[in-house]
């Protein structure tokens, strides 16, 4: 993605994050998903033209304690949505940060660091706010980690249904300029290939690992509600790595 379109992202959030009016906060946030979405497209497009005008590369996204189980899952769902797949770098249980590798499109990438980096923000803010006084600290700990999960759910159930959406409205344009239906989802499958190919010349030796969704469900309850109302991206992002709360 070109620096004008994430610039036209970043507007839009920073409009939603200036307002005073939820809706008219809501609306700009929705906006500022849909041209997430529809760049995606347009990217996957200009690929199926011309398929040496880019190959799957990978980014490191680095994640910080704690929780990391939990947001290697966020990452995961993130990637997934945008045509990526990732892989944790598991370390040593002492090791205060961890890796997620995400391989795909560089476009498709930016994208995912974006979000990923935004909704790690919110979440951490939102487990903060949200959480009851008096708490144990094991209990802190079991509320934030079902939080966090249930946050993850539901914005990422939101973030799938925006992108499903501006990929029917790309299919019934093709359909409408008679150019096929169903063309915009081959081209995805396609480059959906060609993601999985590189992923698994890369890590060739993956392990599948169960998460815990936690304990409490007043936390998970929360954490629903706060992916809910999560703003889908962050106006004041720059290109960092370091993501953690």
């Amino acid at each position: 993605m070109n620096d004008a379109r994430l610039a036209t992202i970043r507007g839009l959030l920073a409009k939603a994050e200036a307002t005073n009016f939820p809706d008219e906060a809501e609306a700009f946030t929705a906006k500022a998903a849909e041209l997430m979405s529809r760049y995606a497209i347009d990217e996957a497009t200009v690929w199926a033209a011309d398929r040496s005008s880019g190959q799957p590369a990978s980014r490191s996204i680095t994640l910080h304690r704690p929780y990391l189980s939990q947001k290697a899952v966020l990452v995961n769902e993130v990637a997934t949505i945008f045509g990526c797949k990732s892989v944790r770098m598991m370390v040593s249980v002492a090791a205060p940060t961890e890796v997620a590798m995400v391989v795909g499109f560089e476009s498709d990438l930016d994208l995912v660091e974006t979000m990923i980096t935004s909704l790690l923000v919110q979440a951490a803010t939102a487990m903060v706010t949200d959480q009851p006084s008096g708490l144990t600290s094991s209990g802190a700990a079991a509320f934030r980690r079902s939080h966090l999960m249930g946050f993850v759910d539901a914005a990422a159930g939101r973030l799938r249904q925006q992108h499903s959406a501006a990929i029917a409205d790309r299919e019934r344009a093709a359909e409408s300029a008679s150019a096929g239906s169903g063309s915009m989802s081959l081209v995805l499958a396609d480059r959906a290939h060609a993601v999985t190919d590189e992923f698994r010349r890369q890590f060739p030796h993956v392990r599948h690992s169960r998460v815990s969704v936690g304990s409490s469900r007043d936390g998970r309850t929360a954490g629903q509600a706060a992916g809910r109302r999560a703003d889908l991206g962050s106006p004041g992002l720059r290109r960092t790595r370091a993501i953690g709360a």
